[in-house]
């Protein structure tokens, strides 16, 4: 908490002319004066009195209250010096802080563009890649040879995801009341296609019988 001044605890202004000084003076005797104040206020009214005596003391003489508004005013000056100190020193602070956040964007930024560098090699080397296969294939294509494709994982995944799309469609196409009427007539009215779609219906059923026994067995 801030040290009050003499003239706050006379409350009076620090432009006060020596009669303003002796009437507050006057009035604060009259309402610290312990003999006036209750037993349990006593002891912090002769605190105060004790205060408010050596404020008057000093400011009723012209020597002491002239002195005193030098060192007054030294403190002061001193007190905004230590505080324009500290609010540099914040800067400083925050300077360096903001040194250290364009470093860091800085160095993240190379670091996108580094990798993005990387990728785009790679995308590149590998369209290189496919279109020296595919000018080879050409060429041999062109002698007269046949070209046999092989099966990578990505074809056998890009093949799955494929069925499976054509499974959900006709999934929903058979759940469909005019859908499925539809295909019901067109399988009854195409024996090769019955047929056909009856020996898959019955390959995938036996897998299927096949995966559910050896589950069984398992857990048996």
């Amino acid at each position: 908490m801030k040290e009050k001044t003499l003239y706050e605890i006379l409350e009076v202004s620090e432009k006060a002319s020596p009669e303003v000084i002796e009437k507050a003076y006057k009035v604060l005797v009259k309402k610290y004066h312990p003999d006036l104040q209750k037993e349990s206020d006593k002891k912090n009214a002769e605190v105060m009195m004790k205060k408010i005596n050596e404020a008057y003391e000093v400011l009723q003489d012209a020597q002491k209250r002239m002195e005193y508004d030098n060192n007054l005013e030294e403190k002061r000056k001193e007190e905004i010096e230590k505080n324009l100190g500290n609010y540099n020193s914040e800067n400083n602070n925050y300077n360096n802080l903001d040194i250290n956040y364009h470093e860091q964007q800085k160095v993240e930024l190379e670091k996108k563009l580094r990798e993005e560098e990387i990728k785009r090699r790679i995308q590149m080397q590998e369209n290189l890649n496919m279109e020296y296969q595919n000018a080879y294939e050409n060429y041999l294509r062109s002698l007269g040879y046949r070209i046999r494709k092989s099966w990578t994982k990505e074809k056998i995944r890009d093949l799955f995801i494929t069925i499976l799309i054509i499974v959900v469609i006709f999934a929903i196409l058979w759940i469909i009341p005019p859908t499925n009427k539809i295909i019901k007539n067109f399988y009854e009215s195409n024996p090769i296609l019955k047929a056909i779609i009856d020996i898959i219906i019955a390959i995938v059923t036996g897998i299927f019988k096949g995966i559910w026994e050896f589950i069984s067995n398992l857990f048996k």
